[in-house]
């Protein structure tokens, strides 16, 4: 994939928003967080009620690393599971990365700042309050969907860089191990997870379905390009050879 200077420039841009904005907000809004720790209180309840305490008190004693693991475990799992069931269109969503890397992430910033500002708008109102959590739902949805041709680009890229040939599969593996590296790494780990990563997701989600009906077309899949074997033109060649 050959890069323009202006897609390194949005890209190093868009890097550099995430780290600003993880940094100036501290962590998470205080009104977020409030309106998060009402499911922590809901999930409280729920867990007395159906006599789940022990089981809670179990998995407190249990790292936090490793139920993140575990939970990174059950989101691999599901996203090579959709993968599999529709395998086309994250090979088209891989191909919009590798050819239109620019349109996604300019794409993806839009609809990240336009959900934030419904989400806020939603938040703030007491009203609005079941609607705001419609809507982040849904955007953590579609930023799950996005992360698997995400993945699957990694992947193929870290391969090519060895010229190694695999399948989408095999790319998808190494490209959510590598996303979870990106993830933990110290100081920038916050601006891959909450900003980097969702917008390239939200922009591939948003250009899958413009490609698919709007413009109606599909991208070449690149890593599909194999020298298969025919075996009527090897037949032509030994006839016309006697």
């Amino acid at each position: 994939m050959e890069m323009r200077k202006s897609d390194w420039f949005l890209l190093y841009i868009t890097i550099v928003i995430g780290i600003t904005c993880l940094r100036l907000s501290n962590g998470y809004p205080l009104e977020l967080v409030q309106f998060l720790n009402g499911f922590v209180e809901l999930a409280e309840n729920m867990i007395a009620y159906f006599g789940l305490t022990k089981l809670y008190l179990i998995l407190q004693h249990i790292p936090s690393k490793w139920i993140l693991l575990l939970a990174g475990g059950f989101e691999f799992a599901i996203g090579f599971f959709i993968l599999f069931l529709f395998r086309p269109q994250w090979e088209q969503g891989t191909m919009l990365l590798l050819k239109k890397g620019c349109s996604v992430i300019k794409t993806g910033i839009t609809l990240y700042l336009m959900l934030f500002a419904v989400i806020s708008i939603f938040i703030y109102s007491v009203i609005g309050l079941p609607i705001g959590a419609l809507f982040m739902i849904l955007q953590h949805i579609a930023i799950s969907l996005g992360d698997i041709p995400i993945a699957i680009f990694l992947g193929y890229l870290l391969l090519q860089q060895f010229q190694i040939k695999g399948e989408i599969y095999l790319y998808y593996m190494i490209g959510t191990f590598v996303m979870l590296l990106f993830k933990n790494v110290s100081l920038i780990g916050g601006a891959f997870l909450f900003f980097i990563f969702p917008v390239l997701a939200l922009g591939v989600d948003m250009l899958l379905l413009i490609y698919h009906f709007v413009y109606k077309c599909r991208l070449p899949v690149e890593f599909q390009k194999e020298n298969k074997f025919h075996r009527d033109k090897i037949r032509d060649i030994i006839k016309k050879d006697l």
